[in-house]
């Protein structure tokens, strides 16, 4: 069964019009329409000492990942969140907005990508009630891409409930 359904033709519009410099942001370029916030299983930005020296166990692994995972699901829990992929090419480059197919489906794809080599598998969200886009990223740190700082208590909020931190740039 598909995991994903492309929204309608108006609804795709109206997100890509509320989200603008998407690819952008998807590249972790700085764009002028948002503001970076970072939802983390560390209370603290890591020093280079603390990053080199980091090397969790496998059930310390599981555990960070199932914090993020935790977190993931109590923002899907309270706001719509919708997928989306990148067609066309660099500069031509637009989203395409996808809801989830199932409740089973989105907790599926919430779920960190773990040990990837690629980060083609990171979870990449938008949430349309925040004008909000949320990157799985590495090192056991997602990136929330904001465009009003409203949002930043609710997101503190979560953090809190799924017991990881809320770093600001």
């Amino acid at each position: 069964m598909r995991k994903f359904i492309n929204l309608g033709k108006y609804r795709q519009k109206e997100l890509n019009s509320n989200f603008p410099e998407l690819f952008k942001i998807y590249g972790a370029e700085d764009s002028s329409h948002y503001k970076r916030i970072a939802v983390s299983v560390f209370d603290h930005w890591l020093t280079r000492e603390e990053f080199q020296n980091d090397y969790p166990s496998r059930e310390e692994h599981l555990q960070r990942n199932e914090a993020l995972y935790n977190f993931a699901k109590v923002m899907a829990a309270n706001t719509e969140v919708f997928n989306f992929k990148f067609k066309g090419k660099w500069d031509k480059c637009y989203p395409c907005f996808r809801k989830f197919s199932s409740q089973e489906a989105k907790i599926d794809y919430l779920q960190p990508a773990g040990d990837n080599d690629s980060s083609d598998k990171f979870c990449k969200l938008v949430l349309p009630e925040f004008n909000a886009a949320y990157f799985e990223s590495w090192d056991y740190t997602n990136v929330f891409y904001i465009q009003n700082d409203s949002v930043i208590s609710e997101i503190k909020k979560w953090a809190s409930e799924a017991g990881v931190y809320c770093l600001e740039y």
